[in-house]
């Protein structure tokens, strides 16, 4: 597993080394969002009704940076805490496309990460004859998908999206995969 994610994050600094910098100089984008998240299709339902929680960290790579859009590649890594189910660290990276009107902005990301997953339940492996217990961490593929909206000010941004991931394989019941969504809120500043 320690292989994995190393393999992952020489991957991810090997991609970003080919994106350009910003054109104001040597500045660092820097993405902090708070968010809730749920289990379950694409929907809000149950966001806010015993909600379970989460953080992210995260920076952008711009490909392209121009006055009306910006293509783009984030690295973030994130926590969430679903209770009486999971637990969850993850380290992701997006592609995706801002459009500005203004300040105010859309944008779309789709990409993929690794979700390493703490059970709150035992785990259990069919044996021959019987079940034995396994470990309650284990890891997954990532697969991501977002849409976000927000309003840009001179040195901050402030924005929310709205972010589907799966957990895969999922395997309960011949399920391939588990969805999950998040609503996030946060802000992006640069650090110099």
């Amino acid at each position: 597993m320690k292989k994995l994610i190393s393999l992952c994050i020489v991957f991810l600094v090997m991609l970003s080394s080919f994106a350009q910098e910003s054109p104001k100089g040597r500045q660092i984008p820097i993405t902090i969002t708070l968010f809730s998240e749920s289990v379950g299709v694409p929907n809000f339902k149950n966001f806010f009704k015993d909600p379970s929680f989460g953080i992210r960290v995260g920076t952008e790579f711009y490909y392209a940076n121009k006055p009306g859009h910006q293509t783009l590649q984030t690295v973030n890594l994130g926590y969430y805490y679903h209770k009486d189910f999971q637990s969850g660290v993850y380290i992701s990276s997006e592609f995706g496309y801002r459009k500005f009107i203004g300040n105010v902005f859309l944008d779309g990301t789709i990409g993929g990460g690794y979700l390493l997953v703490t059970s709150a339940q035992p785990r259990y492996e069919s044996r021959v004859t019987d079940f034995e217990k396994i470990s309650n961490t284990f890891g997954r593929f990532m697969p991501t998908l977002g849409l976000g909206a927000g309003y840009r000010f001179n040195a901050v941004t402030f924005f929310s999206r709205y972010e589907m991931f799966g957990e895969v394989p999922f395997g309960f019941k011949g399920l391939p995969a588990l969805p999950h969504k998040t609503l996030h809120f946060g802000t992006r500043f640069n650090l110099k």
